[in-house]
């Protein structure tokens, strides 16, 4: 059976939300996670990869492995640091990206783990990915409007579209609120909902490694996978 993947970065710290917001129920005894995974198998999908942290790995294996479907393979990856300039922050999503490189050798989405996408939206990565054979990386992106929050502020990435409609670059935003718009409302953002071919890790490794140099003894600086995708 081809085997067709979701990868699901799980490895937040959750500082600003108090607690493991990955898993906080939402609906009943649901997470949002638990309705990326359900959308994601209807659409097609058969291998669930968890992107966690070394101290939460053994709750995210008590809540998953052997309770999906018995023919959805699961396996869970941690976001690993050591060999890295030690820090509390992760060191971002681009980091994230590349700890999947010696689990996965074939084409893969990838999402946050607390942001909800809707069904749609996984049956067209599903095609995209693995109806085609066009051997390229992908991203679904959302209004702006659609994504905002009645609760807060929130952190956007602005994705530039060239005349077909191709990803041309993202400009981070923070701070956005719809008191504080920084760009108009159908401008569309990224929601980290990613599609890529394994050559994507030999191109982030080398961008990783610049990426350290120049901020090796920052305790902010995330690796962005936008940078890791230029």
């Amino acid at each position: 059976m081809k085997r067709k993947t979701l990868a699901i970065m799980a490895a937040g710290t959750g500082s600003r939300f108090g607690s493991l917001k990955q898993i906080h129920a939402v609906v009943n005894t649901y997470a949002i996670l638990d309705f990326s995974i359900y959308d994601a198998i209807q659409a097609g999908f058969n291998h669930v990869v968890f992107i966690v942290r070394e101290d939460i790995l053994e709750v995210f294996k008590t809540r998953y492995e052997n309770k999906l479907p018995e023919n959805i393979q699961v396996d869970f990856v941690t976001q690993d640091t050591s060999g890295l300039p030690n820090r509390k922050k992760p060191w971002g999503t681009g980091h994230a990206l590349l700890s999947l490189k010696d689990t996965i050798n074939n084409a893969f989405a990838l999402i946050n783990a607390d942001d909800f996408y809707g069904q749609h939206a996984f049956k067209l990565m599903h095609d995209a990915l693995f109806e085609n054979n066009n051997n390229q990386n992908y991203f679904i992106g959302y209004p702006l409007e659609n994504t905002l929050s009645e609760f807060g502020t929130v952190s956007r990435g602005e994705c530039i579209l060239n005349e077909h409609q191709e990803l041309f670059s993202i400009i981070e935003r923070t701070n956005i609120s719809k008191e504080n718009l920084k760009m108009p409302l159908n401008t569309i953002v990224s929601m980290n909902f990613w599609g890529f071919v394994p050559h994507v890790f030999k191109i982030a490794e080398a961008l990783f490694e610049s990426f350290l140099e120049a901020h090796k003894d920052s305790e902010t600086a995330e690796f962005y996978i936008p940078r890791s995708c230029n």
